[in-house]
């Protein structure tokens, strides 16, 4: 799909959606931190913030590179937690948006919980997802530093959903036998 070099257009991004190629295929890590990718990352944003998202992955707009964009705030509750560079982040709106760059996940806790997860490139379509409860991702910012985050609540489960999309993944794989019937009739009505 779209290299390095076309990271940034003058034109909104549109989002790709369920059957479309580039949601499954293999993302090259990021090696320019530029102003082209200062852009490009905060269009994703405009985009993600359009379509009224909490995170957005790169190949969702059609680019396969190793970045996400995170916006939890309007999901966050007071229990949630987060360690930043090894500092406790009281207040997890104080850090977002993020944007994170050839993002991996280094520790996944052993406790799990399901929610119920939805996706820009599934419009019209949720269903459980059970996943980690606490995540430590390894990622570097729009200015090339390295971070490591610690999450737990939504902003570990966007986090890992947004990782997958780096993988060719989307969240409807791994919901559960009677979902997938549902989405098989939900993507037969939707010409998928």
């Amino acid at each position: 799909m779209n290299d390095e070099k076309n990271l940034s257009s003058d034109k909104s991004l549109n989002i790709f959606t369920i059957g479309d190629q580039v949601l499954r295929a293999k993302t090259k890590a990021v090696t320019s931190f530029d102003n082209m990718l200062k852009k490009f990352v905060r269009e994703m944003l405009a985009c993600m913030y359009e379509n009224n998202g909490i995170g957005i992955a790169a190949p969702q707009v059609g680019h396969s590179r190793k970045i996400c964009v995170i916006d939890v705030s309007p999901c966050v509750s007071e229990s949630d937690l987060c360690t930043m560079d090894g500092e406790q982040i009281t207040d997890i709106k104080t850090i977002m948006p993020l944007f994170l760059i050839n993002p991996i996940i280094t520790k996944k806790s052993t406790d799990t919980c399901t929610e119920v997860e939805g996706c820009l490139s599934v419009p019209d379509f949720s269903a459980p997802v059970r996943r980690p409860v606490e995540v430590t991702v390894e990622y570097v910012d729009d200015d090339g530093k390295t971070h490591t985050l610690t999450a737990n609540a939504i902003l570990s489960r966007c986090m890992q959903h947004e990782i997958d999309h780096l993988n060719g993944q989307l969240y409807t794989d791994i919901i559960g036998k009677e979902d997938k019937v549902k989405l098989a009739k939900y993507l037969s009505t939707h010409g998928r």
